[in-house]
């Protein structure tokens, strides 16, 4: 017995019906968004949201839950931007991953994400330097400004409810713990968690196991 057989056999064909139109549909709509953007075996769930797709280059094998949000922002209000977002092969997102770029942001092949993620390169207002945003400007009035791009290595790992800012680099096979915040820098092969985050643990090649910063730097 077939998986829609076997449901509708529990649950009547009047609700395994929508199910498998809705499906159809879903199928058509990752087809035409693989063409756009010739990203080979794209999957989204429901309800993705991708916009500015002429500035997004994404490899092969990508999948994404509900509620997908890949944004490369080309205007806000009045301002004007060329953004560039690339992600590698086999990356794989939960649900409600929010990807938001109007600088620059790569991602390697491999990613492991979980839900509620964002990664974004930049904020509304200027918080730094000189032409700092004024508190009595509607925070949505505010310029969109960026401090750096952002980088993630291949084969990184992000927990539920990370969030990663501008500026920010990964290294290659990094764990960042559920709820962190990134700012700054984290190494390869590492474990980091907090907010902001910080190094806990580093994969020793010779013992081949995670030994706790303080152990990984006198071994």
């Amino acid at each position: 017995m077939s998986r829609h057989t076997e449901f509708a056999a529990e649950n009547g064909w009047a609700q395994m019906l929508p199910r498998i139109v809705s499906g159809a549909l879903r199928r058509l709509r990752d087809s035409l968004t693989a063409r756009r953007i010739g990203a080979p075996e794209f999957r989204a769930g429901r309800h993705p949201r991708l916009i500015g797709l002429g500035h997004m280059r994404i490899g092969r094998n990508f999948r994404a839950g509900d509620q997908l949000w890949l944004e490369a922002a080309i205007f806000y209000r009045d301002q004007r931007f060329t953004p560039e977002l690339v992600l590698g092969d086999d990356i794989s997102l939960s649900d409600s991953v929010h990807i938001a770029c109007l600088n620059r942001i790569t991602i390697g092949s491999g990613l492991l994400a979980g839900s509620r993620v964002l990664i974004s390169d930049h904020s509304h207002g200027n918080y730094r330097g000189a032409n700092q945003s004024d508190p009595a400007t509607l925070p949505a009035e505010r310029l969109l400004t960026s401090t750096g791009e952002v980088h993630i290595g291949r084969n990184v790992w992000l927990g539920d409810g990370v969030v990663v800012l501008a500026g920010s680099n990964i290294g290659d096979g990094a764990i960042i713990g559920a709820n962190s915040v990134v700012a700054g820098t984290i190494p390869a092969n590492s474990i980091a968690a907090g907010a902001p985050a910080r190094v806990l643990r580093q994969w020793n090649a010779e013992r081949r196991e995670w030994l706790p910063v303080a152990k990984a730097e006198s071994a």
